[in-house]
């Protein structure tokens, strides 16, 4: 039998099911990672780590960086994004923001149907509210849409998208690239497979050794049933839902300090240095 043959049922293609990989060992975790790619982004994300524990524990505390629970569907969210994280998306989304908040994504309502709303009602109806609150707050430079997108998406698996890209150490390109998707090109980032589109942009990387992580090979981070792929961005997500619920469901924007939680107008209301000050 020849190297090829041993090999052939171990190769891994590309997304674009083009020239195959040798199969590599899976890299060394690095403990340097947050500090490259800024503060929401967890050394080790595996339930019960030390490295997770610790995390979770100092955001959001005295002296720390600011903690900032979000839905990511929602318009409040999208004005924290620009005016909060305004350099995230840098050049082809390789922006590494490193003095915003910390962003953790919440699931703030489940009225909304698993698979999106494409209908009028209430829960469209309140959106146009948000938005129209969020556009009076907008500042100059902060260009807000004049309607909602044509589909409301469930946040959960925005939320689970959001939450893969943490624990590969793309936080903050996915939330950039998310909102951007949602609020500026009206896609509907709630389906499995306009995700599957769409993250690998910012998760994909040609010169990565190929270790037959789906979603470091192709991007593939939330299953058909709108779910994380992975243990670890699972639990990130529950322990991220039940902070907001322990703070008392303060809306689909808060910003924890330290010292008190802010949600909504009163987290946007000031300055940028006023709205992040304890």
């Amino acid at each position: 039998m020849t190297t090829t043959q041993t090999w052939l049922p171990h190769l891994f293609h590309r997304r674009h099911n083009t020239m195959p990989r040798v199969p590599m060992p899976a890299l060394r975790p690095r403990t340097d990672v947050p500090d490259l790619l800024g503060p929401d982004v967890y050394p080790d994300v595996r339930p019960g780590s030390d490295g997770l524990s610790t995390a979770l524990q100092v955001a959001g505390s005295t002296g720390a960086t600011p903690l900032l629970l979000a839905d990511l569907t929602s318009p409040w969210a999208y004005l924290a994004h620009l005016r909060f994280d305004s350099d995230a998306g840098g050049d082809e989304g390789e922006g590494h923001p490193t003095d915003g908040p910390v962003w953790w994504a919440v699931e703030s309502t489940a009225t909304i149907p698993l698979s999106g709303l494409r209908t009028d009602g209430p829960d469209r109806d309140r959106l146009r509210e948000e938005l129209a609150a969020v556009r009076d707050l907008a500042l100059d430079g902060e260009e807000i849409p004049d309607d909602v997108p044509a589909v409301l998406p469930h946040p959960r698996p925005v939320a689970a998208a959001y939450a893969e890209a943490v624990t590969l150490g793309r936080g903050p390109q996915a939330l950039d690239l998310l909102m951007r998707a949602y609020w500026q090109d009206g896609l509907d980032v709630g389906d499995p497979e306009v995700l599957r589109r769409l993250m690998p942009r910012v998760l994909v990387d040609d010169l990565a050794p190929c270790t037959g992580d789906p979603r470091r090979e192709w991007g593939y981070v939330v299953s058909p049933a709108r779910e994380p792929l992975s243990d670890a961005a699972f639990h990130l997500m529950g322990r991220w839902q039940q902070r907001w619920v322990d703070l008392g469901r303060p809306g689909p924007l808060a910003v924890v300090d330290g010292r008190r939680t802010r949600a909504g107008a009163d987290v946007l209301g000031g300055t940028t240095e006023q709205q992040l000050a304890a």
